[in-house]
């Protein structure tokens, strides 16, 4: 084969693939809601500045965006796998609803792992990630505890997978009030900013992570401040 025939062919490979991707990510966003006052679960841990832009600019892909997608997809399904062969899987799709007011409240499909072990329900939120860290990040604690509260589901366990290494790590859950009362401060904080169609702060820069502003979609448009 030529080699210019050749670099065509693959480069036509990646392609297809990339077009499949964004047409599975296309799939899953239309499953998110998206008007004012019916907030996605999932969402509700990002940085407030870019759940803003994606409920009033629209959600965007990246390349990573398709790439942390198509990890978790997997890794998710790896891990209800697992489960199945040595325990009991109730569930790994949910429609959850959560009402705050008859203003706001949090609702979508979601793709989650609900298992039974010695009669007892938990709820297991999977997470793929380069590391592991010394303890559940926020915004992962955030999605679980909806989800606990929206299921009535007293535990569960926030369950790294190191896409590097293989390890495993698992962080205990108690479903909490306290933590009720942060994601309501959150939902009506988005709320608020989207009736008075008012920027919310840069959250993500001002709480240094800067690394996060980098990877953003929406980066040219919030302009935070020096990256």
């Amino acid at each position: 084969m030529p080699a210019d025939a050749q670099d065509e062919s693959e480069k036509r490979i990646e392609d297809l693939l990339k077009t499949g991707l964004i047409s599975l990510w296309q799939k899953e966003s239309q499953l998110h809601a998206r008007e004012p006052g019916t907030y996605y679960p999932s969402y509700l841990g990002y940085c407030l500045r870019k759940q803003y832009y994606i409920y009033t600019i629209g959600e965007r892909v990246t390349p990573e965006a398709l790439a942390i997608f198509m990890t978790g997809q997997g890794v998710h399904e790896i891990v209800a796998k697992a489960f199945s062969e040595s325990t009991t899987v109730e569930s790994v799709e949910e429609k959850i609803t959560l009402n705050f007011t008859d203003d706001i409240r949090l609702s979508g499909r979601i793709d989650i792992i609900i298992v039974d072990i010695d009669g007892k329900k938990y709820i297991i939120e999977v997470k793929s990630a380069s590391r592991i860290p010394d303890s559940p990040y926020e915004s992962h604690m955030i999605q679980l505890e909806i989800y606990l509260h929206s299921l009535n589901v007293d535990d569960g366990f926030v369950l790294y997978w190191n896409k590097r290494s293989g390890e495993v790590k698992a962080f205990s859950v108690k479903k909490s009030s306290e933590w009720l009362g942060k994601i309501y401060e959150r939902a009506a904080m988005l709320h608020y900013h989207m009736n008075m169609a008012q920027l919310p702060p840069p959250e993500a820069y001002l709480n240094g992570r800067a690394w996060e502003c980098k990877r953003c979609p929406y980066l040219n448009e919030c302009n935070p401040g020096p990256l």
